[in-house]
C-alpha cells in the first residue's frame, strides 16, 4: 500500500490536538516515565504536516487547558500529563481498544438532560464534547440520547465539568410500544455523515497493510483517525442501521493495522524521545 496515515489521503483535515492526543495516549500513558521533551512532537507532528509553530502554540493551549503539565529540564521544555488527562485518555482507551466499539445488542438507552446558561459556555461546550465523545446525539437542547449505558461519572470526570452534574441528570430508558425509535435516531444522527466517515477511514487506509513512513507517525495518523471515528460513530444498534452498515469492516482493518504497527511504532518512539539524553 502507499503512505498512508502520514499526511495525505482522504479524510478530514487532523487537527494538532487530536494528534497529540493520539500520541500520548499511544506512547506516553502507562508505558513511559517522566515527561516527553517537546522537540518529540514537533519532529513527529512535522512528518504529519504540522508546523513546528502550530505544535508549540498547541502544547500551550493544553498546558492553558489543564491537560499538560510544562516544565525546564536544563534549557529544554518538557510536558507531562496531568491528572485530569490521564482520566480522559484512559476513558477514551476502552473504547479505542474494544475489539467491537459500534456494537450495541439491546435496545437499553440513556437519556441525559443539563441546562447551563450562556454565562457558562466553556463549561457548556466541554460538556456537549464530553456526550458527543461518549456516544451521545442530541434530541433537542438539553436533552442527549446514546446507545447503551455510558458511565456518566466518566463525563464529568474533569475538574472543569465537576460541578455541572448540579444542574443535570442521567436515566436509562427502554422504548415503550409505538415510540418511534427509527425517527429519534435519525434525528439524534446523520446516518449519511456516519456512513462516509467510515468511507473516509476506509478509503484513507486502504487494503489494511503499511510498509511506507515511520512507523510511529503512521501510527499516531492512525490511532487520530480512530478517534475521530469514534467521536463520529456512537455504535447504533444494529435494527436501526442499513444491514450493509460498514462499521464492522472500520473495525477489523484498525485492530490488523494496530498488530502490525504497535511494536515497531513504540520501538521507533522510544528510541527518538531516549536520543540525546
Amino acid at each position: 500500500m502507499k503512505g498512508t496515515g502520514t499526511s495525505g489521503g482522504t479524510g478530514p483535515r487532523r487537527r494538532p490536538q487530536q494528534l497529540l492526543l493520539a500520541l500520548l495516549g499511544t506512547f506516553v500513558l502507562d508505558r513511559r516515565e517522566g515527561p516527553t521533551p517537546s522537540r518529540v512532537f514537533i519532529e513527529l507532528l512535522g512528518d504529519l504536516g504540522v508546523s513546528e509553530m502550530a505544535t508549540r502554540a498547541t502544547l500551550s493551549r493544553m498546558v492553558g487547558k489543564g491537560l499538560l503539565d510544562k516544565r525546564k529540564e536544563g534549557r529544554v521544555a518538557v510536558y507531562g500529563l496531568t491528572a485530569d488527562a490521564e482520566k480522559m485518555i484512559r476513558g477514551a482507551g476502552k473504547r479505542v481498544r474494544s475489539p467491537s466499539p459500534f456494537t450495541h445488542a439491546d435496545d437499553t438507552w440513556t437519556l441525559f438532560t443539563f441546562s447551563l446558561p450562556e454565562s457558562r459556555r466553556e463549561v457548556r461546550d466541554q460538556l456537549r464534547a464530553r456526550l458527543v465523545w461518549a456516544g451521545f446525539g442530541c434530541l433537542r437542547d438539553g436533552l442527549w440520547i446514546a446507545p447503551g449505558c455510558p458511565d456518566l461519572s466518566d463525563i464529568v470526570s474533569i475538574s472543569a465539568l465537576a460541578d455541572a452534574m448540579a444542574e443535570a441528570g442521567g436515566f436509562i430508558a427502554q422504548p415503550l410500544p409505538g415510540t418511534p425509535m427509527t425517527a429519534f435516531v435519525d434525528r439524534a444522527w446523520d446516518l449519511v455523515a456516519l456512513r462516509a466517515e467510515h468511507d473516509r477511514f476506509l478509503g484513507r487506509w486502504g487494503h489494511g497493510s503499511v510498509t511506507v513512513g515511520n512507523p510511529a507517525t503512521v501510527l499516531t495518523s492512525l490511532v487520530a483517525d480512530w478517534l475521530h471515528l469514534l467521536r463520529a460513530d456512537p455504535g447504533l444498534p444494529a435494527r436501526y442501521l442499513p444491514a450493509d452498515w460498514p462499521s464492522s469492516r472500520s473495525a477489523d482493518m484498525y485492530g490488523n493495522l494496530w498488530k502490525q504497527l504497535e511494536k515497531p511504532a513504540c520501538d521507533a518512539f522510544d528510541e527518538l524521545a531516549d536520543s540525546g539524553r
